[in-house]
């Protein structure tokens, strides 16, 4: 009497080569095809081998034919078989789906060290059979991932994948194979999702009221999108125009005071942020080139700084820097306890200000808020202790460096001249601060538009080899106070060992971080430009005249120090 049976059940290596890493007999017992597999395998294209006794064997209704159909295993799998009497006998495929403690990545990371274009290291998280990530975008996604495993041999297409040698085409998503010394095999996704590295910032004011004053504040939402690589922020401000030239340009920059204290990108919390056009700066970088110089050097209470995409009532407005507000705070200039602000500006256009008798500095009060024309002497008569010390004839075998800091102003003069700041001979947006007891101390930081040459040719990068202090300025006050500062021989000799030091150990961090800053904001200069068709058109050709610029200025101060 003729019978219907499965005689043999294998799934072949030969057959699922992206599967399997060794053949896998299976056990007949009654009706169940018995399989051990690891958990985690891509079962959706199996072909299985077999023999059988009877005259067909068909999967609901479709012929099977041993070494060639695929199946879907991740499905119920019946198989039927058909015996020359015309009975037919039914064979249920179960999966025994194991737990393999080789088949897992315990890290998976995508180092800087070993991926010269990423900006810092990018790590993985594991969900389930993935692995998966989100970074800043790009150009270059051939990357070399670092990781760590117990599995005997990871496969990528069937090659062997090496941490931290073998390179990945990380612009799709990728299937690694692990396979443990059991030779059970598992597919793990890898997953990375390409955002913009600039997170972008949504304001819409009351009414969509266009904004038309830096005195007046709107009332406004601020929604931020971080990207992923920064936390959302969601709130409530006021915002309203700032600066003095910069606000007369097409491109506006803003003052943001929120209704209440907040970390944005992770910053320490304060009302206070700023967005800067940079109009004026092709590049979009020149600002932050040279916070990021002052930070390099210690400089007290340098700005932090974040690219964004700025869009206001529905309007892309281009790409911004967002910053801190120069003020006294407990997470800024950190002085309220008796301290002052100070601003060097011709502008001159605070309520409380004065002149310096001797080189007729505009000094405006920043800090203490003072409430009448009367509080200003002491301020005045503490500044003036400082600068006829300067102006004497005694100068500088007197005791002037009592009331400054000499290492905070030669690191701020070595910013303004690698940058070449010009705005000092003003002066303009020149800050100095002194704690309650304290000496006074340049800084912070503030207002690079005008600075890389642009002064006097209205080109940035026109010429890297002008003296900071031109002798065609001679006769302004910024001019001759901080000359005569420069004539103090300590304070060459430390500028010169200042420097010394800064072009060795600094200066290449600075050129990395231009390269690295510059990948950070492509996608955001490239939209800003359609805008405003500021720079090149090419930004990498404005990446290059920076570093070019900034190379060729160092040379110019090796020179300078020279002669100290």
């Amino acid at each position: 009497m003729a019978t219907a049976k499965l005689v043999s059940y294998t799934l072949k290596k030969e057959n699922n080569p992206t599967v399997l890493s060794n053949d896998i007999i299976a056990e007949i017992k009654g009706n169940d095809i018995l399989v051990t597999l690891s958990e985690g395998m891509n079962l959706s294209k199996m072909v299985a081998s077999f023999s059988y006794e009877g005259t067909s064997i068909t999967i609901n209704g479709v012929a099977q034919k041993t070494d060639f159909t695929s199946n879907n295993f991740a499905n119920v799998i019946v198989y039927e078989i058909a015996g020359e009497d015309g009975a037919a006998v039914k064979y249920t495929l179960k999966i025994n789906a194991i737990t393999d403690d080789e088949l897992v990545f315990e890290s998976f990371i995508l180092e800087k060290a070993k991926n010269s274009d990423l900006q810092q290291d990018v790590g993985f998280q594991f969900k389930g059979d993935s692995v998966l990530a989100t970074t800043t975008t790009l150009d270059n996604k051939q990357l070399k991932p670092t990781f760590v495993t117990k599995a005997k041999e990871v496969l990528i297409n069937n090659v062997k994948l090496i941490s931290g040698q073998t390179t990945v085409d990380f612009s799709a998503n990728n299937v690694v194979s692990l396979i443990s010394s059991k030779g059970y095999r598992k597919d793990v996704n890898i997953k990375v999702k390409w955002v913009s590295a600039t997170p972008h910032i949504y304001i819409v004011t009351d009414g969509n009221s266009p904004i038309v004053s830096k005195d007046n504040y709107l009332k406004a939402t601020v929604n931020i999108d971080g990207k992923g690589i920064y936390a959302d922020v969601n709130t409530t401000t006021s915002i309203k125009g700032r600066g003095n030239s910069t606000w007369l340009y097409a491109k506006k920059p803003y003052r943001l005071k929120l209704d209440s204290k907040t970390s944005i990108f992770g910053l320490p919390k304060a009302k206070n942020w700023v967005l800067l056009a940079n109009y004026l700066d092709g590049t979009l970088m020149l600002n932050a080139v040279a916070l990021k110089a002052g930070q390099l050097l210690n400089i007290p209470y340098t700005n932090h700084f974040v690219p964004v995409d700025v869009t206001i009532n529905n309007t892309y407005m281009g790409s911004y820097l967002f910053t801190e507000q120069v003020e006294v705070d407990e997470n800024r200039v950190n002085i309220a306890d008796g301290g002052t602000l100070l601003e060097l500006d011709s502008y001159y256009d605070e309520t409380y200000k004065f002149k310096s008798t001797n080189y007729q500095l505009p000094v405006n009060i920043k800090y203490p808020e003072l409430t009448a024309q009367s509080e200003v002497a002491a301020h005045q008569m503490a500044f003036q202790t400082l600068e006829n010390l300067v102006f004497a004839t005694s100068f500088p075998n007197n005791n002037y460096l009592d009331y400054m800091d000499k290492d905070i102003l030669v690191n701020f003069l070595i910013v303004a001249n690698l940058t070449d700041n010009e705005e000092l001979s003003h002066p303009k947006s020149t800050y100095l601060y002194k704690p309650k007891n304290g000496k006074y101390c340049m800084g912070p930081l503030w207002d690079f538009d005008w600075a890389y040459g642009y002064e006097g040719s209205g080109v940035h990068f026109s010429s890297a080899t002008r003296p900071l202090f031109s002798s065609s300025v001679s006769t302004r006050p910024g001019y001759k106070f901080f000359m005569r500062l420069l004539s103090d021989p300590t304070i060459k000799a430390l500028y010169k060992q200042k420097w010394q030091a800064f072009k060795t150990n600094q200066l290449p961090v600075l050129l990395t971080f231009v390269d690295n800053y510059a990948k950070q904001i492509k996608l955001s200069k490239d939209a800003d430009y359609v805008l405003w068709k500021k720079g090149d058109v090419n930004f990498t050709n404005d990446v290059a005249k920076l570093k070019q610029y900034l190379t060729n200025r160092a040379n110019y101060i090796d020179t300078y120090v020279a002669s100290f």
